[in-house]
């Protein structure tokens, strides 16, 4: 359903506190209002208000290093009124380095899929500069393209389905196209890429394409309620690979996020 999901941009403000900073996102695109109020609700609304704080390092005592020494980022939605709002709150964590590198007039973009994905992008002048996630949900400014190669599985699964009729994919693997040469084990690859054939296709790996390092945590599961991608491409001179991994590792998962309903005298659904 609609209200469970969200695709925010947030123009990072000028004013920042020590730990983050705070301002209003808004729906990118226009929700049309529909004879359904769950069709014309977002999760937050259209327009909530973006808190970015501190958070410190996670409390799970099963992370060990360098996971439970990793710093984080609080990212908390607030809805500004109940109208297309599902829930009062809404938030999630992300390594702190992704949202420190972040200038005013940065493009932030925060996205919920209808699978429960969760997607960050940070975009400067139309650069990537970072993203985590679920990436098929959020820009990923000029040159970065991620997605599912559906073609692609169609065609494999049509291979195997010769033998076994009822042959499918449990997991999907993810294909990433980026401006660029590929290295590989440190050494650039030395024929030139086509930027409308090459790509790199992984169900889970590692790769440095042009500017940026890309990890590919799991491509999506094609089941009922399965998990979406957890993939992240940060720029390779700003940010390490831990803090690319864990970023995306904070936002896997439907547990990911964390919700506060509206008070009980307003019946809602908190679960989508």
């Amino acid at each position: 359903m609609p209200s469970g999901t969200f695709d925010y941009l947030v123009i990072v403000p000028e004013g920042r506190n020590e730990g983050g900073f705070d301002c209003r996102a808004e729906t990118c695109g226009t929700v049309v209002r529909k004879s359904s109020n769950w069709a014309d609700s977002r999760l937050v609304g259209t327009s909530p208000n973006v808190r970015v704080t501190d958070a410190g390092p996670p409390s799970d005592p099963g992370l060990r290093p360098p996971w439970s020494l990793r710093k984080r980022s609080r990212i908390t939605l607030v809805a500004t009124a109940q109208d297309q709002a599902s829930v009062a709150e809404a938030s999630f964590y992300i390594d702190k380095t992704l949202t420190d590198c972040a200038k005013a007039g940065d493009h932030m973009h925060l996205s919920r899929d209808l699978g429960c994905g969760l997607g960050f992008s940070l975009i400067r002048g139309g650069k990537l500069v970072a993203a985590a996630g679920a990436l098929t949900v959020v820009p990923l400014g000029n040159g970065v393209e991620v997605r599912i190669p559906r073609d692609l599985i169609s065609a494999a699964e049509s291979v195997f389905q010769e033998r076994d009729p009822e042959f499918e994919f449990v997991k999907q693997p993810v294909e990433i196209k980026i401006e660029g040469l590929r290295e590989r084990y440190g050494q650039s690859l030395s024929r030139p890429q086509n930027p409308l054939t090459d790509a790199f296709i992984s169900f889970g790996g590692i790769a440095i394409i042009g500017d940026y390092r890309v990890i590919v945590r799991h491509g999506r599961f094609d089941i009922e309620d399965g998990l979406s991608e957890s993939v992240s491409i940060c720029d390779k001179e700003t940010l390490t690979h831990a803090a690319g991994e864990f970023a995306a590792m904070l936002l896997d998962g439907p547990e990911a996020l964390s919700m506060s309903p509206w008070p009980k005298e307003r019946p809602t659904k908190t679960t989508f």
